[in-house]
């Protein structure tokens, strides 16, 4: 699966669970993966702008 679908599949995770209203630690850990899946994206892609989509 590619990074970008990574990143989308987790932000809409995270959305969802906010909207659930899930604990802080839960939407923390879900949050701590989507910075991860965007730092690898940035490293992969040498750190360009650029739209994901």
């Amino acid at each position: 699966m590619k990074i970008e679908n990574k990143i989308e599949i987790a932000r809409n995770i995270l959305n969802n669970a906010a909207e659930m209203n899930m604990s802080k630690s839960i939407l923390l850990k879900i949050s701590q993966k989507i910075d991860k899946y965007i730092v690898k994206y940035y490293h992969k892609n040498g750190g360009q702008k650029g739209d994901m989509g």
